[in-house]
């Protein structure tokens, strides 16, 4: 682990690099659930904060009907396309 740990270059296979670039892909783009509809800029660019909403809006958001089917479902917690 030291030897690892002290290294100045670390080979790194094309195929785990293909398979980061994989997983990062999901990790953003899938299982990232829209809430953006109740979201809105804040007094800093990196920062947001939540907008008033009805709670009746946040009930019907089709993120929120993925969670719900998720947890009492046993859903995949995953957003369909179109």
């Amino acid at each position: 682990m030291k030897e690892f740990l002290a290294a100045d270059w670390i080979d790194i296979p094309l195929e785990f690099k293909r398979n980061a670039r994989r997983f990062l892909y999901y990790q953003l783009f899938k299982t990232s659930l829209p809430f953006g509809e109740f979201l809105e800029p804040s007094v800093r660019t990196t920062q947001t904060r939540l907008k008033s909403f009805a709670l009746e809006e946040l009930v019907d958001a089709d993120a929120m009907k993925v969670i719900k089917d998720g947890v009492l479902e046993g859903g995949d917690f995953l957003l369909r396309d179109g």
